[in-house]
């Protein structure tokens, strides 16, 4: 059997070569025009793929696109419905809108991941394929059975949202209020005695450091500057998401906390290199990207206790479900709409010319992060588009790196 794989996601390719390795020849591509072209060269030379496996999400032509082109070629040349490719699509965000127009298109079947190996096994089974389904997982010992009822429970509202203290509504109110002062802020901080002794320690950390020391909370206050405020005393209150008493997770957590902050502060570098305005949301973008992997392996150990989230292959299938997740975790929890595309596109390697800066920032941002040491699960090491996009010189980008790098550790500890 020949089967083509197509997905933009290092790790949900890997897993699924994994998951299909053992059935024939596998090419895994990340590029959908690429990987059309493979489809069509294969069929010119008389040896046709059996079996496509398309992510429906994907930048530049989607899964969807892809699938259309195919079945218009094989239309073209006259090829019966029953000698068609089997397609099966494969996507974090399966809705019966979806389904139903891939089924439109022509699909074979769907899957949403994190997809297991009886699930996939199965589906081909089901298109005609001769191949001995392995025995079921129970949904306690499979990961992706885990995730997929986290996930269930969540939609259901049976998982516990994070909650941001009643501080950062008060300033939120209070910065959208009518000419608001730096007196009005300093009133509502000060009630806030850890919070604002942190300002003082993060004013004075080489994130925000000046020339003096500030020794006070309006003097910290007037050194971050109203807005940069609000977006530092957010990445505090989220700080605390990344705590636990399970010593398991919270290694994890803490490894997963300064990935987080990594990347929140090469994303207020590169937004301020780039005179983006708000970097003080940019930074908290960096916070947030991967709040969905926060969530989940709070869920598992809730949930599932006897599990470590320590195991690879459980980190695994969190990454593949983690950004449509994390984009419905944050819309749940009210953050503003240019969040949300940011934690759930963040691992593009290529996107649309009109993209907002702060999420090719981001991008980048997440990526660089490995470079310097801070990465959190292993990916594949690629030039992401994002840096052509933004225009940056790579001279200025390894600078940033350095300066970052050389700062890090102490500044995460100020929050």
């Amino acid at each position: 059997m020949k089967i083509l794989i197509v997905d933009d996601e290092s790790i949900s390719r890997k897993i699924l070569v994994r998951h299909m390795e053992a059935l024939g020849e596998c090419v895994a591509m990340d590029n959908s025009r690429k990987a059309l072209a493979e489809f069509e060269v294969a069929v010119e030379q008389g040896h046709p793929f059996d079996f496509v496996s398309l992510d429906v999400s994907m930048p530049g032509m989607d899964g969807q696109q892809m699938l259309a082109q195919i079945r218009k070629q094989e239309a073209a040349r006259k090829i019966s419905r029953a000698d068609r490719v089997k397609v099966i699509m494969v996507s974090s965000r399966m809705n019966m809108a979806t389904i139903k127009a891939c089924i439109k298109l022509g699909c074979n079947g769907y899957l949403s991941k994190p997809v297991s190996k009886y699930q996939l096994w199965e589906a081909m089974g089901k298109m005609g394929f001769d191949i001995a389904v392995p025995q079921k997982e129970s949904e306690e010992s499979s990961y992706p059975g885990m995730i997929t009822e986290i996930i269930q429970r969540f939609y259901k509202g049976k998982i516990s949202l994070p909650v941001f203290p009643h501080i950062v509504k008060e300033i939120q109110e209070c910065l959208e209020g009518d000419s608001p002062s730096m007196e009005d802020l300093a009133r509502i901080v000060e009630k806030d005695i850890v919070i604002s002794s942190k300002l003082i320690s993060i004013a004075n950390s080489p994130l925000y450091k000046g020339i003096d020391t500030v020794n006070s909370l309006n003097a910290a206050l007037l050194r971050l500057g109203m807005k940069a405020t609000q977006g530092v005393i957010s990445a505090v209150a989220a700080r605390n998401m990344f705590a636990s008493k399970n010593k398991s997770l919270k290694r994890v957590l803490e490894n997963l906390w300064m990935h987080s902050f990594a990347v929140a502060c090469l994303g207020k570098r590169l937004g301020e290199a780039l005179k983006v305005e708000h970097t003080e949301n940019i930074f908290l973008m960096g916070i947030v990207h991967d709040i969905g992997k926060m969530l989940l392996m709070k869920a598992i150990v809730d949930l599932f206790p006897e599990e470590s989230v320590e195991e690879t292959e459980l980190q695994q299938a969190i990454h593949e479900i983690h950004t449509t997740f994390g984009a419905a975790l944050l819309k749940k929890m009210r953050f503003s709409n240019e969040f949300i595309p940011v934690a759930e596109f963040h691992h593009w390697n290529a996107y649309p010319k009109d993209t907002a800066p702060e999420l090719l920032i981001i991008n980048l941002a997440d990526h660089l992060s490995c470079e310097i040491g801070f990465g959190f699960t292993e990916v594949e090491s690629q030039s992401p588009s994002s840096i052509k996009q933004l225009g940056l010189d790579p001279d200025l980008i390894l600078e940033i790196c350095g300066q970052v790098k050389s700062m890090l550790k102490e500044s995460a500890r100020a929050f």
